[in-house]
């Protein structure tokens, strides 16, 4: 497919033209076939696009009918299991005109991250209760419904705490001077509230399991795609996320690169995706052999992983320099710089590495 490149074009034009390229080559892709993303995906003006191809998004919480599914699946006794901290749950709904597969997920480290989170917002609601609720109780109404008023004002802006007894005290002022009698008239009556605060347990329970949990839309059939292959694929694209993190670095220079033609971004865009295979493989492989030896290289803080991304791997690499050192009638190669960091991790890489930098495999 031939494209050609408008100066005038605008950035709105060039962006459709490319969703249309993307869609119609999705559309000849083999099946099964679905977009994976995540709930930026998911609106009401992308919807015809949606419609024509299979996704798997998340959907996101700002719609109303992702807290009202959340909270109906949160009713049943029985989820699925996933794996052994991971359950879910699934709905079946049509939206925006789709029948679609909506699967509620909660998992174990999301309800401890969620308790954590709600915790602090609890504790700084806490905080910012104390001055309010200090004036109003400070103050002298003319009526207790008045004073009862003052403290509803407060009480609906509260997500984590409630009223949990108040009492009204009456300051009566007498008509005369002096000290009043049993007989002296009383003038005036200002009524003063005092209330005690106390953490709503419900609701921070409700909204700990609410947040806890996130939605993971489909129009996929179960036929081709089961529940927990549709987790999974959505939960696959942190993998991409990182190729994604990996080409925007700016230890690899891409923003140095500036193209307009199409065809060059096209270029350019194979090129990076092939540097990003090559990188996502050779990490695999270091990991992989990490594992199966046993072994740990340090972090950036000096810890010991055996996850260590290539990125930093290549920066505990730094400093190894080749040498052309010229002999009379010969040339040699010769490797210097190598500590014994360096040499262990080349050895992961296996023999041809080895050969490489001139080491033994181990």
């Amino acid at each position: 497919m031939s494209q050609r490149w408008d100066g005038n074009a605008s950035d709105t034009e060039i962006f459709q033209e490319r969703a249309a390229a993307l869609i119609a080559t999705l559309k000849n892709a083999p099946t099964p076939r679905y977009l994976v993303a995540d709930s930026k995906l998911y609106n009401e003006a992308n919807a015809a696009n949606l419609h024509a191809l299979g996704f798997i998004t998340r959907i996101p919480h700002t719609l109303k009918l992702v807290s009202q599914v959340i909270t109906q699946a949160l009713r049943w006794d029985t989820w699925p299991r996933l794996d052994d901290t991971t359950r879910y749950q699934r709905v079946e709904l049509s939206h925006d005109g789709m029948a679609q597969r909506w699967l509620v997920v909660s998992s174990e480290a999301a309800l401890q991250r969620t308790e954590a989170t709600i915790s602090k917002a609890r504790q700084r609601e806490a905080e910012a209760i104390d001055q309010p609720l200090f004036h109003v109780q400070a103050k002298r109404f003319e009526t207790p419904q008045a004073a009862q008023a003052a403290l509803d004002t407060l009480a609906p802006a509260w997500k984590y705490h409630q009223v949990e007894t108040y009492s009204l005290i009456d300051h009566k002022r007498s008509a005369g001077q002096g000290r009043p009698t049993p007989t002296t008239p009383i003038k005036a009556i200002a009524w003063q509230i005092q209330a005690q605060v106390r953490p709503d347990d419900e609701q921070i329970g409700r909204q700990t399991h609410l947040n806890a949990c996130f939605v993971v839309g489909t129009t996929s059939d179960t036929s081709q795609l089961s529940d927990a292959e549709v987790i999974r694929a959505y939960k696959g694209q942190a993998q991409a996320e990182e190729g994604l993190r990996f080409r925007t670095d700016p230890l690899f220079f891409v923003s140095s690169l500036f193209v307009k033609k199409p065809c060059r971004i096209q270029g350019l865009l194979l090129v990076m995706t092939l540097t990003l295979l090559v990188y996502s493989v050779a990490q695999r492989r270091l990991r992989h052999q990490l594992a199966r030896q046993r072994e740990m290289v340090p972090n950036q803080i000096n810890q010991p992983t055996a996850r260590p991304t290539l990125r930093w791997v290549f920066q505990l690499l730094e400093g190894i320099h080749r040498v052309h050192v010229t002999v009379p009638g010969k040339i040699h190669d010769l490797i210097e710089g190598l500590n014994e960091g360096q040499t262990k991790i080349l050895r992961l890489f296996g023999e041809e590495v080895c050969r490489l930098y001139q080491i033994s495999p181990g």
